[in-house]
């Protein structure tokens, strides 16, 4: 007295087309995880854009940050209003001090395309300031699509300078 298997249980014998099958999904699945991999953003890459933009911004040449933002940015803002906001910027920050990247992350942006975030924390004469940048890939290399900027409250006073 014993249990029979089925037939069908018995000898399972992959077919031409079922062999072709699993190399395509063995491949398709080698081909998703090499995507996601390029896919991600290169922090350093990112890092360096913020800081070469906060140098422009830093220095006054507010014509040449544009060269640092997305389209959408661009778009939004002509070179005069992104001037005109960075020198109201200035007189209410005072001169730049120093900075400090505090964070940075690989993530998705609004479109769920890679995107890279960045915080630094910055000095300035009158009061220090928190900015933080979403770069992406744009135009064929990185530019930054978000760049906000807040009052930092913490209890380090902003450095004094002399007179």
């Amino acid at each position: 007295m014993g249990f029979d298997l089925p037939a069908y249980f018995r000898k399972f014998v992959l077919t031409p087309k079922m062999k072709t099958m699993k190399k395509l999904a063995f491949i398709l699945a080698i081909f998703i995880t090499g995507c996601t991999s390029v896919m991600k953003l290169d922090q350093q890459k990112a890092k360096d854009l913020v800081e070469a933009l906060e140098q422009k911004i830093n220095s006054g040449d507010y014509a040449a940050t544009t060269q640092y933002y997305d389209e959408v940015m661009n778009r939004n803002q002509t070179p005069e209003q992104r001037a005109e906001n960075f020198r109201k910027l200035h007189a209410a920050v005072g001169d730049f001090v120093s900075m400090e990247c505090t964070s940075i992350k690989n993530g998705t942006d609004e479109n769920d395309m890679p995107c890279v975030n960045l915080v630094y924390k910055i000095k300035h004469t009158k009061i220090n300031t928190i900015e933080s940048f979403t770069v992406i890939r744009n135009e064929g290399g990185y530019k930054v699509s978000v760049h906000d900027i807040t009052q930092a409250l913490d209890s380090t006073p902003p450095v004094q300078t002399g007179s």
